[in-house]
């Protein structure tokens, strides 16, 4: 989705996706099970007796949720949960959805038009939710059969005997099968598959997978129709019948349950589908992004951001200790470093206020001045031991990890980075302020 910023806007179809939208909502589907898989897997280490079953037939309850899931949303939506959270949905492929024929406009003038005839058949909603959640199931299941037979098909361990039961020779016989043309197969479906992406990409077909291509299924941005369809309609009282005599048992007991239990259990299932469930997702591409990205290191790095030191001699703790101690930082109209009146002024991430010019050449200096501070206190010092001499020696080669800090706090600044190449600090972060 990075990339999409990017294209030129006016020779995209506004209502075809990119294939970089189907590309992160399938990626993101992908990220769904092995999520709750390691949740569940996390949380049954401290409550086997509870979580145990639900781990060991984890691909059959997880096959379910989301077959259930899935349906629901592109009987109600047109799409799987991840295209509705990215605003794509699944309609039926017609004459109309050829651009020469400019159905957006159509769309925008009368749009039960044009949507009425794109819906879903019950045959295209059953293919679509065996795509998302059947494929998934079926190429995990024979991948680990295929890993567990291969072995034993090339040991000749699934040799039939003539000494061999007639169902222990079929089945060996179907395993050698399977070991044989899955790998073709799946090599099939993963070509069509290729080609039918290779299509989409060429604007030849708006249908990106073979199975979709299959079934004459197209993908489309959501529109006003489909939020408005979801809206709460109020009902027409006038349109129910007038019941002539009065209701029997039954018709109430199926009343009661339809208002108090059934009513209220539906709407609490909406509520999680369309609440809590995007905030998963939201809360799953975030922690995709922070493990992705260095801004975590970053943030562990400043964990620890005062100036590393090595454990000083007795001698100098006494020297120290007999100083007069430093009063604090006051904030006033000076500018710390130059002590004058501050002339356009500059915050960096600290919060606090220089003249631009001057923090500006602290921060790309900031290593040598640091290093030339130390020396200069060092050398006050009349009883000089050896071992002082010896980390004035250290000292005097320049430490990086000295530079790019506040020059009041001493913490590291995120936006002041050492390159290499060019033997500068490179400074970001600073900001003007206009008073």
């Amino acid at each position: 989705m990075e990339y999409y910023s990017s294209l030129d806007s006016s020779q995209l179809n506004a209502d075809v996706p990119t294939l970089f939208e189907i590309i992160s909502s399938n990626q993101l589907e992908s990220l769904l099970s092995p999520s709750l898989r390691y949740v569940l897997v996390h949380y049954a280490n401290r409550f086997p007796h509870l979580l145990l079953k639900v781990v060991n037939n984890f691909d059959e309850l997880n096959l379910f949720l989301r077959t259930f899931v899935e349906w629901y949303f592109i009987k109600y939506w047109q799409g799987s949960f991840t295209e509705n959270f990215y605003g794509l949905k699944r309609v039926s492929h017609t004459p109309l959805a050829e651009e020469k024929y400019q159905t957006k406009k159509v769309s925008e003038l009368i749009p039960s038009l044009i949507e009425e005839r794109r819906k879903l058949s019950s045959i295209q909603v059953l293919a679509s939710v065996f795509e998302i959640t059947g494929t998934a199931y079926l190429t995990e299941k024979f991948n680990y059969w295929y890993d567990i037979w291969y072995p034993m098909y090339i040991t000749k361990q699934l040799e039939t005997n003539k000494d061999d039961v007639w169902k222990k020779k079929v089945k060996l016989k179907a395993k050698i099968f399977f070991v044989k043309y899955y790998p073709l197969v799946l090599g099939a479906f993963r070509a069509g598959n290729l080609i039918s992406t290779l299509s989409f990409l060429g604007g030849k077909s708006y249908s990106p997978s073979l199975i979709t291509l299959l079934f004459r299924i197209n993908y489309a941005r959501l529109n006003q129709y489909d939020y408005s369809s979801h809206d709460h309609k109020i009902k027409d009282k006038r349109n129910h019948k007038n019941r002539v005599s009065p209701p029997s048992n039954l018709s109430i007991v199926i009343r009661i349950l339809q208002r108090y239990f059934a009513m209220p259990s539906w709407k609490v299932i909406k509520l999680l589908l369309g609440t809590f469930f995007p905030a998963a997702i939201f809360t799953l591409k975030f922690l995709e992004w922070y493990n992705n990205t260095n801004f975590a290191q970053k943030i562990a790095q400043t964990q620890g951001n005062t100036l590393k030191s090595i454990l000083p001699t007795p001698s100098s703790i006494l020297k120290y200790d007999s100083r007069k101690k430093k009063k604090g930082y006051q904030s006033s109209e000076d500018c710390p470093l130059c002590k004058e009146k501050i002339s356009n002024p500059a915050v960096i991430e600290t919060g606090y206020v220089f003249c631009y010019s001057c923090i500006y050449d602290y921060l790309s200096k900031s290593h040598k001045i640091v290093a030339a501070t130390r020396n200069l206190k060092t050398n006050d010092d009349e009883n000089k031991t050896d071992e002082n001499i010896a980390s004035e020696q250290e000292q005097s080669h320049i430490d990086l990890e000295l530079g790019g800090r506040c020059p009041i706090t001493g913490k590291k600044l995120l936006g002041c980075r050492w390159n290499t190449l060019k033997g500068e600090w490179e400074i970001e972060g600073i900001r003007r302020l206009i008073l």
